[in-house]
């Protein structure tokens, strides 16, 4: 049962399909070839910003193959930003297919994922390695750029596209790794519909769950959003159940950071009006996360009957963060509590510019506290935290503060709402966990 056509679409225009859309906008096409030499301006101008330089670096902690020339990885971080604003874009332009205001602010809201929020999409974009456009020097001419490319897209009905529109385009620009053996092979196309089609196109019984460890772009995911969203709707279902079952029953994670993007932007496509119209608020569960190497869990004798730690490392020895269990088994609970946080970093931040550093910090640290430790009537965490959780979240929260004294962007936050997801996720049994790679005989 297809969704019915979008509101905002319009006749005249062409539905694009992801061979169209690789095409129109891949390596060869002119728009990537006017577009790409000016993103990589930008990037050269402001590449040694700290808040730019420190996105670019945690980007190439999750590249698959380390031993890449620092020039060939800057080109490759520019080209996959080219990516994220297009899924951006598309992503709007499905949510609302009005024209694109030419407004700092409109423009700035799809690229930081405040438009989404505001349509109670929680976390589809969240500040992540790509929003380095926003970085002050080069904010105006980025902006433009995504205009432009918006003007692009603004010849095509979006809000009628398939959730695929953007795998082969992905495809034309990141080759598909392997897990480093040889002997896997990434699952073709059809087979992944066939699988599909076999296992969860079920209407008597739509209730499957569905895991993708290592989910790339989300094709699995979006196959099964679809399939299972149109049994539950013929079984009679209301929407808001089914957006809810939905969400509950089909998740995913990958190690790539423009893969994630991909993926969240196929599974937000294939929910279809159960996202465009009034709904309940959506936590897209496609995580940036490595389920093979999952966070140490750290259970201290000394501290008696307290709850264990999981502990986050960067790459660097002052990048070390810890998130109780009680907060990284919940994925509403880490959404919503570092999205908090941004207030109190810039808080620090400003601080600073009118008294010690320390002073600062510490005065930020006791309103955080506070609030951590209260209740929080009418969130969707309404319950205070314990006290050891809250002074292991104020731990946490000391770290980031410094850091971001250091290097103002909050993309830390981004990468530790993400990151607990395989504990989160080894918590229940789902029916079909699928792979994106066979294993050759």
């Amino acid at each position: 049962m297809p969704d019915r056509p979008s509101s905002h679409s319009r006749p005249s225009k062409e539905v694009p399909d992801a061979q169209t859309m690789a095409s129109a906008f891949g390596p060869r096409s002119p728009v990537f070839l006017q577009t790409y030499p000016e993103l990589m301006s930008l990037f050269q101008y402001v590449k040694d910003v700290p808040e730019v330089s420190l996105r670019f670096r945690l980007w190439r902690t999750y590249r698959p193959n380390t031993n890449i020339a620092l020039e060939d990885d800057e080109a490759n971080f520019v080209k996959e930003t080219y990516l994220a604003l297009l899924a951006r874009l598309v992503a709007r332009l499905f949510l609302d297919n009005s024209p694109l205001p030419s407004g700092v602010d409109e423009l700035t809201k799809i690229s930081d994922g405040e438009f989404f929020q505001e349509r109670y999409i929680t976390n589809f974009i969240e500040e992540d390695f790509f929003t380095w456009l926003l970085c002050p020097p080069v904010l105006d001419q980025g902006l433009a750029l995504m205009l432009a490319l918006a003007d692009s897209l603004s010849t095509y009905d979006l809000g009628s596209c398939e959730p695929d529109v953007l795998l082969d385009l992905y495809k034309r620009f990141v080759p598909e790794p392997l897990e480093d053996n040889p002997s896997r092979k990434p699952v073709p196309e059809w087979l992944a519909g066939y699988v599909l089609s076999e296992e969860t196109e079920s209407l008597v019984n739509p209730d499957h769950s569905v895991l993708a460890p290592c989910c790339g772009t989300g094709e699995f995911l979006a196959r099964a959003v679809r399939t299972i969203k149109h049994g539950l709707l013929e079984r009679g279902e209301d929407a808001f159940d089914t957006l809810l079952l939905i969400l509950d029953q089909v998740k995913g994670m990958d190690t790539q950071p423009l893969a994630v993007t991909i993926a969240r932007t196929s599974y937000l496509l294939a929910l279809g009006d159960l996202v465009r119209e009034f709904h309940p608020p959506v936590l897209l569960p496609v995580y940036l996360s490595v389920a093979s190497f999952p966070p140490m869990r750290n259970q201290n004798p000394e501290l008696g009957n307290a709850e264990p730690v999981y502990e986050f490392i960067g790459s660097e020895p002052e990048e070390v963060f810890h998130i109780p269990e009680s907060v990284a088994l919940n994925p509403v609970m880490l959404d919503w509590l570092f999205d908090r946080f941004p207030n109190y970093l810039k808080g620090a931040h400003l601080r600073t510019r009118g008294e010690d550093t320390e002073d600062a910090v510490q005065a930020v640290l006791v309103a955080l506290y506070n609030y951590l430790a209260a209740p929080k009537p009418r969130t969707p965490i309404p319950d205070p935290l314990s006290p050891f959780a809250t002074e292991v979240m104020i731990d946490t929260a000391e770290t980031l503060i410094r850091l971001y004294l250091k290097q103002p962007t909050t993309v830390w936050l981004h990468i530790l709402k993400n990151a607990p997801a395989p504990v989160h996720l080894a918590q229940r049994k789902f029916d079909m966990v699928v792979s994106r790679f066979l294993r050759s005989a």
